[in-house]
């Protein structure tokens, strides 16, 4: 019984956290940067406290500094660079300065 409800309780959990994203960006979008900083305060509480991570698509729009759901051209720069044959996302805060830096791979280009 207790798996079961451990189960649910992560589906619960994810999808309060998916909510919360998305409610967050919109709230970018009308200019309430504060309430969305606290959605992103939010969901990261709810992964904590259930022990699960939260998805990349989320974490990948989260600031890590303070918390703010980022938007690129509300909040978020966004841009593309080339290191050699690696192609990387970088990816700053407007509202800390904060840098986020990812690879991109691209699927199904693995040519021999």
């Amino acid at each position: 019984m207790k798996r079961r409800e451990s189960i649910s309780i992560r589906d619960i959990a994810l999808e309060r956290m998916d909510i919360l994203f998305r409610l967050g960006v919109e709230a970018v979008k009308n200019g309430y940067i504060d309430l969305a900083k606290r959605y992103g305060e939010l969901i990261r509480r709810i992964s904590m406290r259930n022990r699960i991570k939260i998805p990349r698509e989320m974490r990948r729009w989260i600031c890590k500094n303070c918390y703010t759901i980022m938007v690129p051209g509300f909040n978020a720069r966004v841009r593309t660079r080339r290191d050699g044959k690696v192609l990387r996302v970088v990816t700053r805060c407007l509202y800390c300065g904060w840098i986020h830096r990812y690879q991109f791979v691209r699927r199904g280009s693995n040519e021999s």
